[in-house]
């Protein structure tokens, strides 16, 4: 399963975020979601370590400061075309 996480990290049920996903589940970030690769809360962390990958659109990032921040971190960066195709290959998708 395909999670797309739009909002704050802040702003969502983090609990039910990690019970309705599996270690073999993916997770993209934009909009405000981004924000979750400048989080160093240890309970966050959880987040890193539930899911299968992690990919943060680029331009999101870009658009909130927050990719000079990351240059260190190695996140995984996706384009609206990767974003796009990463949709599409996933069965079945929940947005958070």
């Amino acid at each position: 399963m395909l999670h797309i996480l739009l909002n704050s990290p802040y702003r969502i049920s983090i609990p039910s975020l990690l019970s309705f996903s599996s270690k073999f589940d993916d997770l993209i970030c934009i909009q405000d979601g981004v924000i979750l690769s400048v989080i160093t809360d240890s309970y966050l962390e959880k987040i890193y370590k539930n899911f299968n990958l992690i990919y943060f659109l680029e331009n999101d990032l870009l658009a909130r400061g927050l990719l000079q921040k990351n240059k260190k971190n190695n996140l995984i960066l996706l384009n609206y075309e990767s974003f796009v195709f990463l949709t599409y290959s996933h069965t079945s998708n929940m947005t958070w």
